[in-house]
């Protein structure tokens, strides 16, 4: 399948914001995820104010792997 944008691609960020919240916050409709006038990025960024230290690492965490396969690359 399609990988996991990085965050650090401002022209991603709003779908990484969208698939982070789909994968780690609870819900069953999209009203789960943001409210109707917000959009992806703010919904994100107030999730990533309540969620768990331990979901933040994990997020780290997925960052720095495409970072090691970025400099791998190069």
């Amino acid at each position: 399948g399609p990988a996991i944008p990085q965050r650090d691609r401002e022209y991603v960020y709003p779908k990484y914001c969208r698939l982070m919240l789909i994968l780690f916050r609870p819900w069953r409709t999209v009203s789960d995820l943001k409210h109707v006038n917000e959009t992806w990025v703010d919904a994100f960024h107030s999730f990533k104010l309540t969620c768990s230290e331990y979901i933040l690492h994990i997020l780290d965490n997925m960052q720095i792997l495409h970072e090691c396969k970025d400099n791998r690359d190069d």
